[in-house]
């Protein structure tokens, strides 16, 4: 009798595959809620295994509560912060498009004449710059009205759809943290690799996400609550000023820059000179170099002895060059989202490489 295994096999493979791509197909919608709510709940795992021993939780009020308390730190301070922002965009837009109804090709040039007299150039610079600007004021009009259109359009018409994307992802949520364990179990059985290779894979993936998500966030609360209380001690609305700040910091390089280099320009046209300097000389000192160039390492520093015992699997995490990139990369693919996806998307491609080394070590060649 002939022996069919080897093409049951080879049929099982394809069936497998067809498989993995269906759920990828019939779940693309909520991939990216997913692999958010995955990487949360993996980051503060360890948090909800306190809870539930600490109070003697039952694993679903324990998720329960770990989710409502996520839904309180997350949720709510996002949608004010989104809410806000539509409101206050709105009602500049409004004013803009006021403005810039009555202006004119011959007062934009008047506007610009202002203007150009506190640049430190030349007067002939000077008058080459402001005819240059006289001939194409009504194309720098038209420019402005569509760049505060699109704008306008951009947020109100993305902030549905975050709500949404974080609704289900805090509904995932719960399910991640009540049957997080089994699900880990789960794979390690399907997995073709070893246990100590699988264990090594989840491993690095639950301490990457810890030390990534906190660094993230305990930087944001740094800076939003910094500029905050700077806001509010010059009369300035510092609970929204300070959740934009914690929001863009999330952002790599320029960051916080987003929100306190418009409110330095802001409050000088207000006349308001003073409070311009400090918000400039805070946001350059006290956010742009001593929470983000030397907080932040410390703080990603002993996170990472913390979570990861301090060994070299967690190198990646201080690793400059490969943050930056991922985290501008995972920006450009997902959106804002993408801050905190491409960091681990890449810490994880460097964990299957080290895999990899360690499966077939001896057949590397390392003279």
């Amino acid at each position: 009798m002939r022996d069919s295994r080897p093409y049951e096999e080879g049929f099982l493979i394809i069936l497998l595959l067809l498989a993995i791509v269906g759920l990828f197909w019939l779940f693309n919608p909520f991939l990216e809620a997913l692999f958010f709510a995955m990487i949360v709940a993996t980051a503060s795992y360890p948090y909800y295994l306190k809870l539930q021993k600490r109070f003697d939780y039952s694993p679903t009020v324990a998720s329960g509560v770990m989710s409502t308390l996520i839904f309180l730190g997350v949720i709510a301070p996002v949608t004010y912060l989104l809410v806000e922002i539509s409101l206050q965009v709105g009602q500049l837009y409004g004013q803009a498009q006021t403005w810039l109804g009555q202006q004119s090709p011959e007062s934009l040039a008047k506007l610009n004449a202002s203007l150009i007299a506190y640049l430190p150039i030349s007067e002939n610079t000077q008058m080459d710059l402001l005819a240059q600007l006289k001939a194409h004021s009504q194309k720098i009009l038209d420019f402005v009205q569509k760049v505060t259109v699109f704008l306008l359009q951009g947020v109100l018409g993305t902030t549905s759809s975050f709500i949404t994307f974080l609704g289900l992802s805090v509904f995932a949520l719960f399910f991640f943290y009540r049957d997080g364990s089994a699900i880990a179990r789960h794979l390690k059985v399907l997995s073709p690799l070893e246990n100590k290779f699988d264990s090594m894979i989840m491993n690095r993936f639950s301490s990457l996400s810890s030390v990534l998500t906190l660094s993230v966030l305990g930087i944001a609360v740094l800076q939003g609550v910094s500029f905050a209380v700077l806001a509010w001690i010059l009369g300035l609305p510092g609970m929204f000023i300070g959740m934009a700040i914690a929001v863009t910091s999330f952002v790599p390089i320029v960051g916080a820059a987003l929100v306190w280099v418009p409110l330095v320009i802001y409050t000088g046209l207000q006349g308001e000179y003073i409070s311009a300097v400090v918000i400039a000389v805070w946001g350059i000192v006290v956010t742009g170099f001593i929470i983000d160039n030397v907080v932040r390492p410390i703080l990603i520093k002993r996170l990472t002895a913390v979570v990861g015992g301090g060994g070299n699997d967690m190198a990646v995490a201080n690793h400059t060059l490969i943050t930056v990139l991922s985290t501008f990369a995972g920006l450009i693919h997902f959106g804002v989202i993408g801050l905190f996806f491409g960091p681990v998307i890449a810490a994880m491609a460097i964990t299957i490489f080290d895999v990899y080394e360690e499966m077939h070590s001896e057949r590397l060649d390392r003279t």
